[in-house]
């Protein structure tokens, strides 16, 4: 009897943890998906003597947001199985230029519907003078590259309206979107 009523309470415990993970909805309108990837992997600033090493994620997530919610107040950040009308994936690169002593960043953005469907494909690019320094000026430098190719790319993002008559079991989780990035392979 103690081993039936174990595995009810078992059984239940799962049923919860799955139902709790399957309900992830946001009220936003909007989400906004940068890849794990960013967070999760360093990029290295070519430089013949210094080497600095950096995620992407940290840097362009607070720029991006506060870019995004100046023009479109109901917007959230993606974080696992949310569902929105409009997701909207940003992956950022950047390259160091150490003769020339210059950033070149870029921002591309894809606009997804709640079905799935590709809304469009936005590049923003930006160059940003600056020599690698200690790490506090390298990450100055870097924050205005990729503000820079924010505001390039807010100039050209457009989000289309979708259907409001959408059902909730049709949207396209934004984790999901994830799984449609191509592996990254880097050599550095």
């Amino acid at each position: 009897m103690m081993k039936n009523t174990f595995k009810k309470i078992a059984l239940t415990g799962v049923l919860v943890l799955v139902g709790m993970t399957n309900v992830a909805q946001v009220n936003a309108n909007t989400l906004l998906y940068i890849s794990p990837n960013d967070y999760n992997y360093s990029v290295h600033l070519l430089h013949p003597y210094y080497d600095y090493w950096f995620e992407q994620g940290p840097l362009v997530e607070p720029i991006a947001r506060q870019a995004l919610q100046a023009r479109y107040a109901d917007i959230a950040l993606c974080k696992s199985n949310e569902t929105a009308d409009n997701i909207i994936r940003i992956k950022p690169s950047l390259f160091y230029n150490p003769q020339m002593r210059v950033y070149h960043s870029r921002l591309v953005a894809t606009v997804f519907s709640s079905g799935g469907n590709v809304l469009g494909t936005y590049v923003g690019e930006a160059q940003q003078q600056g020599a690698t320094s200690v790490d506090v000026g390298t990450k100055l430098h870097l924050k205005k590259a990729y503000a820079l190719a924010m505001q390039d790319l807010m100039t050209k993002l457009q989000i289309d309206a979708t259907a409001s008559g959408t059902k909730i079991e049709s949207k396209l989780p934004c984790g999901i979107i994830g799984e449609q990035e191509a592996p990254k392979i880097n050599f550095y």
